[in-house]
């Protein structure tokens, strides 16, 4: 499963919105809506779905309660508290559907970025399961890009892979570059967390997102990071990429 194509979109320029339900209220800004295969640019939304950023502040309560989707988060900036435990910037977590989401509090602000598949409509399930999975990047050492072709410069942590399902921190140095056209089978959801990347399409700064579902109508590139960057980013299908040498001046424009 994947969103729709985005190319691309920055936070603090999407609404703030409130949402409130049986567990408590939060507000957020939504990113991107809907489900779709990988069957590229054009991928057909299926199904409910969401990518936000949530913000979270000393009023914020939420009630433990069974989830009614697989949960990918990502604490971007500040700290929570889940079972009085914190996470602070920096930490991946993961829950698995019906699984119990714990009690979500915080001492002063943070700003958490969710994504997933479904309807978020509370329910009565019964738990299957009581744990949630939480690791901080920081703690997790540095090892090659999921796809080896990517040009050299860049290097990954894997933070949850599992099958075809992987979240992970890219980073690539000052001055990478990709003078490549390229299309992947699958699908990815990028967030800049510090540094810059250009490509055809604009250059994506801090609290910038991007979607691309996988399959060969999804060609994007060439890419170029004057400054380095810091990147989570999730995928979901087989892992595969295609390469081709892109036009000198799309070459030249990324790097402008």
């Amino acid at each position: 499963m994947s969103r729709p194509w985005i190319d691309f979109i920055s936070v603090d320029d999407m609404p703030l919105e409130e949402f409130s339900n049986s567990i408590g209220a939060l507000r957020g800004r939504t990113l991107a809506r809907g489900t779709t295969l990988n069957e590229g640019i054009d991928s057909k939304i299926i199904g409910p779905g969401r990518t936000l950023v949530l913000e979270f502040d000393q009023s914020t309560i939420l009630a433990e309660h069974t989830s009614p989707v697989h949960i990918r988060a990502f604490v971007w900036k500040g700290e929570v508290l889940l079972d009085g435990q914190p996470h602070r910037s920096g930490t991946y977590i993961e829950i698995k559907m019906g699984h119990r989401v714990p009690t979500i509090t915080c001492e002063s602000s943070a700003r958490v970025f969710v994504t997933y598949d479904g309807s978020y409509e509370i329910g009565h399930n019964a738990r299957l399961g009581s744990d949630y999975f939480a690791s901080n990047h920081v703690d997790v050492e540095w090892g090659p890009p999921v796809v080896t072709e990517l040009p050299g410069g860049s290097a990954r942590k894997s933070i949850c892979d599992i099958g075809e399902r992987g979240a992970g921190i890219l980073g690539v140095l000052p001055e990478w570059s990709s003078p490549f056209y390229e299309w992947h089978t699958f699908s990815e959801e990028i967030f800049i967390l510090r540094g810059d990347m250009h490509a055809s399409f604009g250059t994506m700064r801090e609290g910038d997102y991007l979607s691309h579902p996988g399959g060969p109508g999804t060609i994007h590139g060439p890419s170029f990071s004057p400054n380095g960057a810091l990147m989570l980013v999730l995928r979901e299908g087989p892992v595969g990429n295609t390469y081709t040498p892109a036009e000198a001046d799309e070459i030249a424009q990324s790097r402008s």
